[in-house]
């Protein structure tokens, strides 16, 4: 009987990975349509005249003089290089730095929030796919620099995220945008695994961060050689915790009026001192980073709150009929099982009575059983010791709250609040009311 009871546990659990990770939603893209400004001028030039005169001086006598004045020639020479100066001269007054190539507006103040541009960029996101996400990019006008992670393994649990470079021209600058993918594959044992230093004081989310520095460090030796351009981030759900980290590296390297960086459905990110850098202290707030989050997702709330984790930069809360559900609230009560970060990896519950055991699995053992299984990753899935968990397991007790997992609708109500589709809704809802 507890056998059976284990398994229908693990159906839980298996079911809790749609939620519990930080996936990403295709949707269908809408057509864009790329606005090339040129400018042109008119030329004309003026063709001079020749006078011809002829001047006699005669002197007619002592007290009388009669002088007439010689006019000199205008020759009518027109060169090549008088012609391009007078163009040059005329084109002039329209500048050809406001040459833009690619469908997109930017506030001009990077700290003001621009819904257009959010909805925008939030359609980049459904670029799933790395053929999906170039030929997006692309029909915006832009032309792609270079892609990684999309050949990642199923079995790869490195801290990396898929994502595309791209480049345009916007009011005669360069304008980059890096696109960053939500979870695939083996990304899932990444997203569960928030800080592999096991250390209680860790300023980020360490996965994430990792994540967000593999990509700077791709794109650093090209924003270095054109600090001046416009630099464009944005991401949803995973890819929205690089995307706002890798703007706080951003924005302390270049120009913060520079850097546009827009999140949709994003994991907690930053604690400590660097959560509270951000909040406290206005200079120093990362108000170019705009976090979109639909109360009613619970990767929004992941890692956990009750852990000291937050995002950084503006949090722009849309509003959601569900709101916080007792599904939210089911997960949050796992700070039972583990009270800091040290203990998730650390503390050992025992699967055959209350309390701990050298034998026993930690969270954050559970949850790579999780991992695996929304990896397809079936040969590192041994669940001998999960067939031996009894009710009077502290780990029983804390999963049973996730019960609600097992309901069809359910599970289609909790995906549905994390899509891409669901987001652009939520945006444009937000947008009418203000």
């Amino acid at each position: 009987m507890k056998k059976r009871t284990a398994v229908l546990i693990l159906l839980v659990m298996i079911l809790t990975a749609v939620i519990t990770s930080c996936g990403s939603t295709s949707d269908t893209t809408s057509e864009t349509i790329t606005d090339e400004i040129t400018t042109t001028a008119e030329t004309e030039t003026e063709e001079g005249q020749i006078m011809e005169t002829e001047t006699d001086t005669e002197v007619q006598s002592e007290a009388e003089t009669e002088t007439e004045t010689e006019t000199e020639t205008e020759t009518e020479t027109e060169t090549e290089t008088q012609t391009q100066e007078a163009t040059e001269e005329i084109t002039s007054e329209e500048p050809a730095d406001t040459e833009t190539t690619v469908d997109l507006v930017l506030p001009e103040k990077s700290s003001d929030l621009s819904y257009d541009l959010a909805a925008k960029l939030l359609t980049f996101c459904t670029g799933y796919m790395e053929s999906n996400a170039k030929a997006i990019l692309k029909s915006a006008g832009f032309e792609i620099l270079f892609t990684k992670n999309y050949d990642k393994a199923k079995t790869d649990k490195s801290h990396t995220c898929a994502y595309t470079v791209a480049k345009g021209k916007y009011n005669g600058k360069n304008i980059y945008v890096v696109l960053i993918r939500g979870t695939e594959a083996g990304e899932w044992y990444s997203n569960l695994d928030f800080a592999p230093s096991h250390d209680n004081d860790t300023k980020y989310a360490e996965n994430f961060y990792m994540a967000a520095q593999d990509i700077y460090l791709s794109i650093k030796d090209m924003l270095d050689s054109d600090p001046d351009s416009y630099k464009v981030i944005c991401g949803h759900s995973r890819g929205a915790a690089a995307s706002n980290l890798l703007g706080i590296t951003l924005d302390n390297a270049y120009s913060k009026n520079s850097v546009y960086v827009y999140t949709f459905a994003t994991p907690n990110t930053v604690r400590g001192e660097e959560a509270e850098k951000d909040i406290s202290d206005p200079e120093k707030k990362y108000n170019n980073i705009f976090n979109f989050i639909n109360p009613a997702d619970l990767v929004a709330y992941v890692p956990l709150q009750a852990h000291g984790f937050s995002r950084a930069g503006i949090d722009i809360m849309l509003d959601s009929e569900d709101k916080k559900t007792s599904i939210i609230t089911g997960i949050e009560s796992l700070i039972n099982l583990a009270p800091d970060i040290r203990s998730y990896y650390e503390d050992k519950h025992s699967l055959t009575g209350k309390g701990l055991s050298d034998d026993g699995l930690s969270t954050y053992d559970i949850l790579q059983y999780i991992a695996a299984m929304y990896a397809s990753d079936y040969a590192n899935m041994d669940i001998s010791k999960l067939l031996t968990m009894s009710p009077e397991s502290d780990l029983y007790a804390a999963l049973a709250v996730l019960s609600e997992f097992s309901d069809t609708q359910n599970m289609l109500n909790i995906a549905n609040e994390h899509s891409v589709s669901r987001y652009a809704q939520l945006i444009a809802e937000k947008q009418a009311s203000e």
